[in-house]
């Protein structure tokens, strides 16, 4: 049980819900960075990273205004493609704040799995700094560290599998993708 005082003790009570919200836009944030990936969204990889963030992927370190198209057309080669970012943590400090999250993502070179296609996996962490900017969270500085990447053959959706909805070819103009905030 809260103690009454706390309970109702308006600036208490605003301050959880600035610390809640502000940790819900960092969130929103790594969302919007898989979701820009996996829909080849350009537009959308724009709201991740700040022009200037410090961005370190072993085969890139640089600024993020040069590693977006880059990053973007490494998804291009990819036929298929899936990121999941989780177990997210997040210590805030006023305007900045400190995150790690795990990451998973496959590609696949093939629109679909006839023949089968090869799948590669990747298993990693972020490890980033998010800043408040003009009211804004973004990524000032994000550096990934891979732990493992594996491939393998997945199985062709033919028979009773072939009942089940498939995506075909994703894009930002595909009759299924949400453009959301």
């Amino acid at each position: 049980m809260l103690d009454a005082s706390i309970e109702f003790c308006p600036e208490i009570i605003e301050s959880r819900l600035k610390h809640l919200e502000d940790k819900d836009s960092i969130i929103s944030v790594m969302n919007r960075y898989s979701r820009a990936l996996d829909w080849l969204d350009d537009r959308l990889i724009e709201d991740v990273f700040f022009d200037d963030a410090q961005i370190d992927y072993g085969f890139f370190k640089g600024k993020a205004s040069e590693f977006r198209p880059i990053l973007m057309e490494v998804e291009r080669t990819s036929g298929r493609r899936w990121h999941f970012t989780a177990q997210v943590s997040i210590e805030l400090d006023g305007d900045v704040a400190h995150a790690s999250a795990y990451n998973l993502s496959m590609a696949a070179d093939t629109v679909g799995s006839t023949p089968p296609a090869a799948l590669g996996s990747f298993f990693g962490y972020y490890v980033d700094r998010f800043e408040r900017r003009d009211g804004v969270w973004n990524i000032a500085a994000r550096r990934h560290l891979l732990i493992a990447g594996t491939q393998w053959q997945e199985i062709e959706i033919t028979g009773p599998l072939a009942a089940l909805n498939t995506i075909g070819a994703t894009s930002s103009d595909h009759p299924h993708y949400r453009r959301m905030a």
